[in-house]
């Protein structure tokens, strides 16, 4: 029998080895020590092929009192393992996105809002399974990002995070 200090030295570095993983799921982004996070959130990272699941993009702000007035990004994703079915609404701001590259694994999205958005969904959609490890390829680029009423680029202060996040529900 292994003794108590052997297997404790083992669950951290298991622990410490996971925490280089890339898709590593966690259950929501890590609150921001400075400048501001985009990430991208699914609703259920274990997803079997053929279930529906939705993927969301999200940004926090280290200063509550930064809004954000306008973004531009690309979701990336392989078109293998999932297939686009439809966008989520977000009701708040203008909100557009162009899912015409979605067959070949892009989405872009942009949005404005002169006095911020309050809803920090940038984007959301639906997507059907198609294969194991779809979260794999799920990868997010951030174009643009400014701030409201002031304009000022956020860009420069934006760190796009590279792990996949889960969460209950990902915001309509």
């Amino acid at each position: 029998m292994l003794p108590l200090r052997s297997i404790a030295m083992a669950v951290v570095l298991f622990g410490a080895a996971c925490a280089d993983e890339p898709t590593r799921p966690d259950p929501l982004p890590p609150p921001v020590d400075q400048g501001v996070n985009a990430y991208i959130v699914v609703d259920n990272l274990h997803a079997a092929i053929g279930q529906t699941v939705k993927v969301g993009v999200g940004v926090r702000a280290a200063d509550a009192n930064v809004k954000v007035g306008s973004y531009t990004g690309r979701l990336h994703f392989d078109a293998a393992s999932l297939q686009y079915k439809a966008e989520v609404a977000i009701n708040d701001g203008l909100r557009v996105a162009n899912p015409n590259g979605a067959g070949t694994g892009e989405i872009r999205f942009a949005g404005a809002s002169a006095n911020g958005f309050a809803d920090l969904t940038l984007y959301s959609a639906t997507f059907t399974v198609k294969q194991a490890n779809w979260t794999r390829a799920l990868t997010l680029q951030m174009e643009e990002l400014s701030a409201a009423k002031s304009l000022a680029n956020l860009s420069p202060q934006l760190q796009v995070q590279r792990t996949v996040f889960a969460a209950e529900q990902v915001k309509p």
